[in-house]
């Protein structure tokens, strides 16, 4: 008598289960999906550089961009700044927008020990409360957005990502 009764409960509960797990999958793939529609157009956003200019999506360097949040302690942003180091100079028609929400001193040291602190297609820039992080749906470190001259999406990546294949995404987009 007992089994037939936990049978029955659980003959209801799986499908609740179930039709609640695939309700809650289907809301977090529409929340993503809005979140990365949002980013087909650069968003609003209002960061000091290492200058103390600030900078706005209405101020950024026009042609092709790359956001990329970082944070100096990361051993992939690191591997990837080295890159950047090796082969900015074949790559000046893009410029590089580099946040990080840690202080103004540690983002020089982080820019001069790659010798990328003087280079005129870089701006570094100070986003202490993570505002960018958030606004822009960023989910991890490194994080990179690509757009091009008109400021469309062609590129977005997350973790260990090889410069080249950022760079590769503005080929015929």
């Amino acid at each position: 008598m007992m089994n037939k009764k936990a049978l029955k409960i659980f003959a209801i509960i799986i499908p609740v289960v179930f039709i609640g797990m695939m309700i809650y999958l289907f809301i977090g793939f529409q929340n993503k999906k809005k979140n990365v529609e949002g980013l087909q157009n650069i968003p609003a956003f209002s960061v000091q550089d290492i200058n103390g200019t600030t900078l706005t999506e209405k101020n950024i360097p026009e042609g092709n961009k790359v956001l990329v949040y970082f944070n100096p302690e990361c051993e992939y942003c690191q591997m990837e700044m080295h890159e950047l180091s090796q082969i900015n100079e074949k790559h000046k028609d893009i410029n590089w927008i580099m946040f990080t929400d840690k202080p103004l001193m540690e983002i020089q040291q982080f820019a001069q020990k790659y010798h990328l602190d003087k280079a005129e297609n870089i701006k570094w820039c100070n986003d202490p409360k993570a505002e960018v992080y958030l606004k822009f749906a960023m989910t991890g470190i490194p994080y990179f957005l690509g757009y091009n001259a008109e400021n469309k999406l062609v590129h977005r990546s997350t973790g260990a990502t090889k410069i080249e294949k950022v760079l590769a995404d503005f080929d015929g987009k």
